[in-house]
């Protein structure tokens, strides 16, 4: 029985149609596919800007300049995917065509064209969001949800008990050194789950702090507290000592603690001034003049340079240099990180208030 060769024509339809199965069957997983190249790229792309324009209007801020800020409103991808095949066979002699002709042929085409929608940021809300103290709520769960109480204490509270924290040393006094043992004991006592922040029941938006001083050691902590906020010292027999919490300024009521916090707009003033510029600028007058940085400012910095920084955490170009956080600089990249996430709150609880803000949309095309 003779056995010929088959025939070139049906192996290239084969294979064509396991090209085709294969190029149809990858688009059933485009969905996916988009979000895992996207979705990523897109978030890190927004995080990016969002620091940049922040430090960007700190540094207009620096420079007695107005910032503007524009909030992504929304990201919408338009995804599409082209495929084609073909196939080109010979008939007759394979003389004819051998070395002439692609047996097969087939490509995928895929295509996102995103629309980027922008709003400016501004209006009366906008702006009492940005320069009220900072809600009793908010301190709270800041506090209590962060590992260093005494950061978060010293970034947002200005004054406890008549314990300042100014945001500048205008004066020629010293930091109140009560301050820091107040920020030390708590943080203390928070890291040995000791001291709880907890809402008063039936009483919206109002705290206590609830300490438990039934360990010794704990017990001369809290005693050390109370004596250092001018309250009454706690019962022995008390297992618990609760004290109510309140924003007020020289003390609380009841006889408890009364916070005074400052605005975002307040945490802007002291980043801006921390801000080194160049010394031509100062000379020059086109800088506002920093102020003596108080207990806060001195452990923040914004630095300077010609060139592109090759280690910054964020930075901005302006004004032939380039300002930026160190990324190693810990202290400033913590107090920069939950500026910006209350700057944020703010941007997103006036958003779509009083009157309406225009729009812009930037379609995406390569």
């Amino acid at each position: 029985m003779d056995h010929h060769p088959a025939s070139p024509a049906p192996l290239r339809l084969f294979a064509l149609a396991g090209l085709l199965t294969a190029i149809l069957g990858g688009c059933t997983v485009v969905g996916p596919t988009a979000i895992s190249s996207g979705r990523l790229a897109y978030n890190e792309a927004i995080a990016a800007t969002d620091n940049q324009q922040i430090l960007m209007v700190l540094v207009h801020n620096r420079y007695g300049e107005r910032g503007h800020l524009l909030n992504v409103a929304s990201v919408t991808a338009n995804v599409s995917v082209t495929t084609s095949a073909g196939v080109q066979a010979g008939f007759g002699s394979n003389g004819d065509y051998a070395g002439n002709l692609v047996p097969f042929a087939g490509s995928v085409i895929y295509e996102e064209n995103p629309t980027i929608s922008y709003i400016p940021v501004y209006g009366e809300r906008y702006l009492r969001q940005l320069t009220s103290p900072i809600n009793l709520d908010m301190l709270t769960q800041l506090t209590r949800s962060n590992t260093n109480a005494g950061n978060v204490l010293v970034a947002l509270v200005s004054e406890v008990n008549g314990i300042y924290n100014p945001d500048f040393n205008f004066s020629e006094g010293q930091d109140d050194p009560r301050f820091d043992e107040f920020t030390r004991l708590v943080t203390e006592l928070s890291r040995a789950h000791r001291l709880h922040w907890v809402a008063r029941s039936g009483h919206k938006g109002e705290f206590s702090l609830v300490i438990d001083q039934s360990a010794p050691e704990h017990a001369a902590r809290v005693k050390a507290l109370l004596q250092l906020l001018n309250l009454p010292p706690a019962m022995q027999r008390e297992q618990l000592v609760v004290i109510p919490v309140s924003l007020a300024l020289g003390g609380g009521k009841d006889g408890g603690v009364g916070f005074s916090t400052r605005s975002v707009w307040d945490m802007v003033e002291v980043l801006s001034a921390r801000i080194q510029v160049p010394a031509d600028a100062e000379r020059d007058g086109l800088v506002v003049p920093a102020p003596p940085a108080g207990r806060l400012g001195k452990s923040l910095n914004i630095h300077y340079s010609k060139e592109e920084p090759d280690k910054a955490y964020v930075a901005v170009e302006y004004r032939d240099g380039w300002f930026y956080i160190d990324e190693r600089d810990m202290l400033t990249k913590q107090y920069f990180k939950l500026l910006g996430s209350l700057w944020s709150l703010a941007m997103a609880n006036a958003a779509g208030q009083g009157a309406a803000a225009p729009v812009l949309t930037v379609p995406v095309t390569r």
